[in-house]
């Protein structure tokens, strides 16, 4: 009994341990403020953006920047507010600097982009701002390319931005990122409309460019012409090309569509075992190709959907390669059902190369099955996120589905590349229809193979019919998703936000009922077989790279009367990124129209200095929650802070010479401790590309590289160091 008790006693001081280097804070003041996105940089300091009505919230010692511009926003119907940057330390406990407009001339700073791949040196640092103005001055969105990243030197101006038309889908998700050489992609105009949207590049000064292999091109004497590539145009000359696009839009036009019999009659492989007709994802709703120089559209198409009566597709999301800056679109088509008219929509994943050229599409479920039945799937799906797996060179594809599909989004134990497949959710359970569900699949980003996937369907409220528990002790004695047919309910994934760790861990945001959280959590669910009822709640989930189980699932929201439901339901969380030892989440809690905070309080702890442990009206909320099996030191790029752990990683100071160096690098290690250890290296360029890895068996490293500038890191499990190098021979 004695050991019992103390192995109890071990576990719980443990978690007390560990729980103390959570951060849980809110900020703001009596104004309404909220965090959208957050990001961590170079020097291992964190930038977190949004917007609020005033910043005195902000200690007067803290440098503040306004940004200037050249040209006008369109705004005039926005709510005085101020969208801004902060610069947090790297201990996330002083704010060093904020960078914000004028009041009033943004909504927000929505989202943060850098042309750098994840987990490298920081490069130019993009955004995109919210505006608020009629559709004849262009309300919508900016994208906007910031003069400085913060490593080399605080920004204080736009170098460009460019005034985005949008409303509904791309205002909703900002559609939009960047190359690693600083070209941007991005969705404007509507989704399930009448009037126009279309998918545009940007060029390094913020102006449309030309995309050789799309299909509709803009000349300068303002006409337009369809076909490829743009230098095939009737000027002869790409010079004579304004401009590219891919148009989302049915009426007189022709894009993603196939444009020649045999491109609309092909029999194509699709990504899980069955096949498909059409070499191009909008086939599926007519019944021939489309002429671009006498476009039509007739439908039924061979599956039996019809167009829908509104002309405009729906584009969500756009992803970018930054190592080939190949293109990953994520979109709907608004359809009609046969027998009946009734609506649907179906999603689509369109692969294209960096000049255009068309890869891969995926409908993410079988047209015609494994079996040679061609069907429906009904009701609606969409696709919500997009994100790079680099590690596993896998697209990764967060997508939504309106119930119990007749043909549904492809299940986990269902893969046709790997039959012991299996996911955490493999499937649908329950009988409940009218609710929305989210998916999450690995698709190959050569070919779109599917590798992996798992339904995220929250259990609902006093559902039975539950499973066995999970064997997982991390899983804390949940039930088995994969065991039992309970009600699941609606589980929302955020828009547009979805992060991919170093080794292809994928972070979700997401709101869900009775959520599933890990014994590792910092706030937990009740769980069904214990007593007390749930809430709907914002949520955090790593899931392992194969989506078998998650590693951390953690609630943020007010701590609800578990009697009486009162008290949740009051957080937005829009912002995930992950560190090497947890994952950041912001975003806020909610008030009501007379600015009084909605709910209870969500349970801070090491508040931080900047922040407060209760909220004022609408507050911002950041969390950082740590877990040692989600500790990973090569999602970190920082030289120093947060992610240095041991005794070692303090007094661990190596020389490495020369500097500029040729044909090698000398690493001397100072203690004798240091040099028992096993460590390993990387060399980035100062894209973030690759150059060189291995272990650092000798004291050296050979430098076969071209002359320029690259990022050296020395880790191991727990340690690391960062090194700016010069090659010059």
């Amino acid at each position: 009994m004695k050991q019992a008790i103390s192995l109890i006693f071990f576990i719980v001081a443990l978690n007390t341990a560990h729980a103390q280097s959570n951060i849980v804070t809110y900020a703001g003041n009596n104004g309404k403020e909220t965090f959208y996105d957050v990001m961590q940089i170079t020097d291992g300091t964190f930038l977190v953006c949004g917007y609020a009505d005033n910043l005195n919230w902000i200690g007067g010692g803290v440098q503040d920047i306004q940004l200037t511009y050249t040209g006008s926003i369109p705004n005039s119907l926005g709510s005085n507010r101020y969208g801004f940057l902060l610069h947090l330390s790297a201990d996330l406990q002083t704010i060093l600097q904020v960078v914000h407009f004028p009041q009033g001339a943004v909504e927000d700073i929505r989202f943060m982009k850098t042309n750098s791949l994840p987990y490298s040196p920081t490069g130019d640092l993009y955004i995109s701002c919210n505006t608020s103005d009629t559709d004849p001055n262009n309300g919508g969105y900016i994208i906007a390319k910031l003069d400085n990243n913060f490593i080399n030197g605080v920004p204080s101006a736009l170098e460009w931005f460019n005034v985005v038309w949008a409303k509904s889908g791309p205002k909703d998700y900002h559609p939009w990122d960047v190359t690693n050489d600083g070209k941007v992609f991005y969705i404007s105009g509507e989704a399930y409309g009448y009037d126009w949207s279309a998918i545009y590049c940007l060029d390094q000064l913020g102006q449309r460019t030309v995309v050789n292999n799309w299909r509709t091109h803009w000349l300068t004497n303002g006409t337009e012409w369809k076909g490829t590539p743009a230098s095939a145009n009737p000027l002869g000359s790409i010079d004579s090309v304004s401009f590219s696009g891919i148009v989302l839009k049915i009426w007189g036009r022709c894009d993603l569509r196939s444009w020649t019999a045999n491109d609309y009659n092909a029999s194509l492989a699709d990504e899980n075992g069955g096949t498909k007709k059409g070499k191009w994802p909008v086939d599926i709703l007519f019944d021939g190709p489309c002429d671009p120089a006498n476009p039509t559209a007739v439908s039924p198409g061979y599956t039996g959907y019809s167009a829908s009566p509104t002309p405009v597709y729906g584009g969500e999301c756009i992803s970018i390669d930054r190592r080939n800056n190949n293109m990953y679109i994520g979109m709907n088509f608004k359809s009609v059902l046969p027998n009946g008219g009734q609506p649907d929509f179906e999603p689509a994943v369109i692969a294209m190369d960096s000049s255009g050229m068309l890869l891969w599409w995926s409908r993410l479920y079988h047209e015609i099955t494994p079996a040679g039945d061609t069907v429906n799937s009904s009701p609606d799906q969409y696709v919500d996120a997009l994100a790079i797996d680099y590690s596993n060179d896998k697209l990764v594809v967060g997508a939504r589905c309106h119930g119990n599909n007749t043909e549904n989004f492809w299940e986990g134990n269902t893969l046709a590349t790997d039959t012991n497949a299996s996911g955490f959710q493999n499937n649908f359970t329950g009988s409940s229809g009218n609710i929305h569900i989210s998916w999450l699949g690995k698709f190959s980003l050569t070919n779109g193979t599917l590798s992996n996937s798992t339904y995220m369907a929250e259990l609902a409220e006093g559902t039975g019919s539950l499973g066995s528990p999970h064997p997982d002790p991390n899983l804390d004695g949940w039930p088995n998703p994969n065991s039992g047919w309970p009600n699941v309910n609606t589980t929302r994934m955020a828009k547009n936000n979805m992060k991919v760790s170093s080794n292809g861990d994928v972070c979700i945001l997401a709101v869900g009922r009775r959520t599933i959280t890990t014994a590792n959590a910092y706030q937990k669910m009740v769980k069904p077989n214990n007593g007390g009822l749930s809430c709907w709640n914002s949520f955090v989930r790593v899931y392992d790279s194969q989506f078998h189980v998650p590693k951390y699932s953690s609630l943020i929201v007010g701590a609800w009367d578990t009697l009486t439901q009162a008290g949740g339901d009051n957080t937005e969380i829009f912002g995930v990124y992950k560190t090497g030892r947890g994952v950041i989440c912001v975003g806020r809690q909610k008030a009501d129209t007379s600015g009084i905070p909605v709910g209870n309080n969500i349970p801070v702890v090491n508040v931080c200095p900047w922040g407060n442990a209760t909220p004022q009206n609408e507050s911002a909320i950041l969390v950082y929650y740590q877990a040692t099996n989600i500790y990973n030191p090569n999602d970190s790029i920082a030289s120093t802070g947060t992610d240095k752990t041991n005794d070692i990683s303090s007094s661990f100071e190596p020389i490495i010479y020369p500097n500029p160096a040729s044909g090698k690098l000398n690493i001397s290690f100072t203690r004798e401790q240091e040099k028992q250890i096993h460590w390993k290296y990387e060399m980035t360029d100062v894209l973030g590309r690759v150059i060189l890895r291995g272990d650092l068996l000798h004291s050296t490293i050979g430098l076969d590289v071209h002359d320029g500038i690259y990022y050296l890191k020395l880790f191991n499990e727990k340690n690391y160091y960062f090194r700016k190098i010069i090659v010059s021979g």
